[in-house]
């Protein structure tokens, strides 16, 4: 069976196809700010060129202009989803500050930008094909977040959920004509100054908001449930994985952390001297130590997976991940029904779809697969996958 799909990977957008062959999507409107960045930065250039007699390390080091493009930031897809037509498509799109909303139509290379915005994170983007609305998942200032419901063409119609919660990753229910199914955490809040001090387990509901009704899926405290899919036949998919232990349990890790200050500063310390010496004297403080792969040596950094931040060193260094991107616990569970027994289907999911037959698209972060009837087949491979949607 051919399979067609998109995958967003490390930020970028990517359409392959049932031959296998793999496209990249590019963004007008991306393109268009950067080369409008780009002829600012030429047209301002001189504010920030060395002036006579100066080496002009400190200013360019510690504003980071030296190569003169380093405001540019690259664009990032964050969500995708499919519209009413097969061949058309919703995203998420940022550039720099800047995030927007936007529809493409892949036959066309055409997109139709509907809104955009400044500093604003989406948690999840669905389309409903019956009410032809789509619905965002939208962080506020007081660190919640809930689920917004806009036209076809970008009006924003309301606002579905509301609490003390952070909403997040709707999906359609099919069949239903305005109902959506989304994961939703908990807040605890300080008594005296309202900041947040902990979040709850993610629990899996579901909001019917023509008819006013809403109930829960799933919602056991020792797991989270992420990313939730129902197929045509009403099988609850989502990725299920430990729950953060709440704050009172890690208390015990403060002793730990007292033993680890003086090796946690001395390291913070010689990073610290590291970047001067690179910056002056053009070697590291650390030595080479024999021949080794440069990308040993780099900092792989971070990113943030369904709620959880995900340090990708561990990606080589922990055997719970054995080189996938998230760990062996992150399980793609299958529930026919709410008292139902949960069906393991694979381990080391951080992404997955349904797709129409009731097969299913997942993958490992880096390895995608296509299931079906009990069985896996390995349909492609990308660095750090971010999003996954069937075609």
């Amino acid at each position: 069976m051919s399979v067609q799909f998109l995958v967003i990977s490390g930020g970028e957008l990517w359409l392959h196809g049932p031959d296998g062959a793999s496209t990249q999507i590019v963004s007008p409107f991306a393109t268009e700010m950067l080369q409008r960045e780009t002829d600012r930065q030429r047209t301002t250039s001189w504010k920030h060129a060395e002036r006579e007699g100066g080496q002009g390390l400190i200013g360019p080091a510690l504003w980071g202009r030296g190569d003169g493009n380093a405001s540019l930031t690259p664009p990032r897809f964050h969500h995708v989803c499919r519209a009413g037509d097969p061949r058309t498509i919703y995203y998420v799109l940022s550039v720099g500050r800047t995030i927007g909303l936007f529809r493409y139509h892949l036959d066309e290379q055409r997109e139709i930008r509907l809104f955009h915005r400044q500093q604003t994170q989406i948690l999840g983007l669905a389309y409903l094909p019956q009410t032809r609305h789509v619905v965002m998942a939208a962080m506020h200032g007081d660190g919640t977040a809930h689920l917004d419901v806009y036209d076809e063409e970008g009006t924003h119609k309301g606002s579905i959920t509301h609490g003390d919660s952070i909403d997040a990753a709707p999906a359609a229910m099919p069949g239903a004509e305005a109902t959506v199914v989304y994961q939703s955490w908990g807040l605890a809040r300080n008594a005296d100054s309202g900041a947040v001090v902990g979040i709850g387990h993610s629990a899996v509901h579901w909001v019917d908001y023509r008819a006013g009704e809403m109930d829960s899926l799933i919602d056991d405290a020792a797991w989270d449930h992420v990313a939730p899919r129902i197929s045509a036949d009403r099988v609850l998919y989502a990725i299920r994985r430990p729950a953060d232990k709440p704050l009172h349990e890690k208390a015990g890790g403060a002793a730990k952390d007292a033993l680890l200050m003086p090796l946690r500063l001395g390291k913070a310390v010689f990073g610290y001297l590291n970047v001067f010496s690179m910056l002056y004297g053009k070697e590291p403080l650390r030595s080479a130590g024999g021949p080794r792969a440069p990308q040993l040596d780099q900092d792989l950094g971070s990113l943030w997976l369904h709620g959880r931040r995900i340090e990708l060193s561990k990606v080589r260094n922990d055997p719970e991940y054995a080189g996938n991107l998230v760990p062996g616990s992150w399980k793609l569970v299958a529930q026919a029904g709410r008292h139902a027994a949960a069906q393991e289907i694979a381990s080391h999911v951080a992404q997955f779809d349904v797709l129409d037959d009731g097969s299913l698209l997942y993958s490992n972060g880096y390895d995608i697969w296509h299931w079906r009837g009990g069985e896996a087949r390995k349909l492609a491979r990308r660095e750090l996958v971010e999003g996954l949607l069937g075609l």
